[in-house]
């Protein structure tokens, strides 16, 4: 579509107001009638050449990127035309996403291609699809403008931060992951199985090289291990109503995710098999265990844009689909909420039958609220009825955990900031244990 550009609607703006000087000379009336003939065959031309200008606008490629980190949605602006144009984009943000500047401005020169990108910020996980983007081309006349509309609209694969896996990489190479509160544990009776030779890399343990194989090479020679028996563990996450509630600025659900994404990366580190299970009213995913960095990618890209849903979980379908399914004894860290006594009534009649062939581990968020105000103090009558509320409140969730306790589950309360780390500390504590 052909719209007037700067220059026109300047021009027309000028010439009203010198019509008006038609009421003290109207032999002005003539000289504003060619000007405007003038200005009309100038925007008729310019948008004539417009419209025949070989010009394509393509995005370049769907993007990925993580929550907090700035990306850029790039487009290629071709121009087959003899003549230099000038491209602004404005591409529209979409809830999920901010950028300091949703416009950006180029000039591509007569048989060029360029690449003009608009960077954008991602603040929630996802698959984020962004309005089209408008494109404006014009000449530097600016007489009249072309609209033109990409190909294709963007998508952004929003992911969670990774910089807690990043950081547990480094530490660990480094046998210092105390410093971001995960122990080091032992565990007890466990052996380890020869594999094969490698050359010696940077991070090896000394008391792995193989010093005779070192000698005959006269280069570094290390020895690579497998565990002698690798465990199962399902990540099982409730995706109903209550993980939606907000925590901060994100929901429980979102702990939950990063929790489970930073626990299957250390169970691939560990050698262990991880599945994922998630589930609402009824079990939407199911992956069977599996080893290795693809079984972690997996579990990824099944949590990138998983959502809470307004409807009650049923922990008897994933009891089911976990008897269906998977029938092998594994280590189950199910993700919920306690805070729901009816929930909670469900999950204590539900869970043993689970906890017959699995250890289960259940992980639930503290109400850092509930647990403040019932702190008191209490400074009026209204103050005092809302800490006695919250005290009664905490005190049933705390019998509600006592209850799982004596069926026989492991219960792990946590707050928002430290979950991911006590999840870890309990895996890593049952391994110790050898309770699978």
């Amino acid at each position: 579509m052909i719209v007037p550009g700067r220059s026109t609607v300047f021009g027309f703006a000028v010439l009203a107001i010198v019509c008006l000087g038609v009421l003290v000379d109207p032999a002005i009336l003539w000289a504003v009638l060619a000007l405007n003939v003038a200005l009309l065959l100038l925007f008729a031309t310019e948008g004539r050449r417009l419209r025949r200008a070989a010009v394509k606008i393509e995005l370049e490629h769907s993007s990925r990127s993580q929550v907090g980190h700035a990306t850029t949605l790039g487009y290629r602006i071709t121009n087959r035309s003899r003549t230099p144009l000038d491209v602004h984009i404005h591409q529209p943000m979409p809830p999920r996403c901010s950028s300091e500047n949703e416009h950006a401005s180029t000039t591509v020169q007569a048989g060029e291609m360029v690449t003009l990108g608009v960077e954008v910020t991602p603040h929630r996980r996802g698959r984020i699809a962004f309005p089209p983007a408008h494109v404006q081309v014009r000449t530097h006349g600016d007489f009249a403008r072309r609209q033109l509309t990409p190909d294709a609209s963007a998508h952004l694969t929003v992911y969670p931060d990774m910089a807690q896996i990043n950081a547990y990489e480094i530490l660990r190479h480094n046998r210092a992951l105390a410093q971001i509160g995960i122990h080091r544990v032992r565990r007890v009776g466990a052996g380890r199985e020869f594999e094969r030779l490698r050359e010696y890399e940077r991070d090896d343990d000394y008391r792995d090289i193989n010093w005779k194989a070192t000698a005959r090479r006269r280069e570094p020679v290390t020895n690579t291990f497998v565990h002698e028996r690798s465990q199962n563990v399902m990540l099982c996450l409730d995706t109903g109503r209550m993980m939606g509630n907000p925590v901060g600025d994100a929901t429980a659900l979102d702990y939950a995710v990063d929790a489970a994404i930073m626990l299957a990366n250390c169970c691939a580190d560990q050698g262990d098999r991880v599945g994922l299970a998630t589930f609402d009213d009824a079990v939407r995913r199911f992956i069977r265990p599996a080893s290795g960095a693809a079984a972690t990618r997996r579990v990824v890209e099944e949590l990138v844009d998983v959502e809470a849903e307004a409807v009650f979980p049923s922990y008897a379908a994933l009891v089911s689909a976990l008897r269906a399914g998977h029938r092998r004894r594994s280590l189950l860290f199910l993700f919920t909420d306690l805070n729901d006594p009816q929930l909670a009534s469900d999950l204590a009649e539900v869970l043993p039958l689970a906890g017959r062939r699995h250890v289960v581990v259940v992980v639930s968020l503290r109400d850092a609220m509930l647990e403040t105000v019932a702190a008191g103090p209490a400074t009026d009558a209204e103050a005092m009825h809302e800490v006695l509320a919250a005290r009664k409140l905490s005190n049933e969730r705390a019998a509600r955990v006592a209850s799982l306790r004596n069926a026989g589950m492991m219960v792990l309360e946590a707050d928002a900031q430290h979950i991911t780390m006590q999840v870890i500390n309990t895996y890593l504590d049952v391994k110790m244990r050898q309770l699978v």
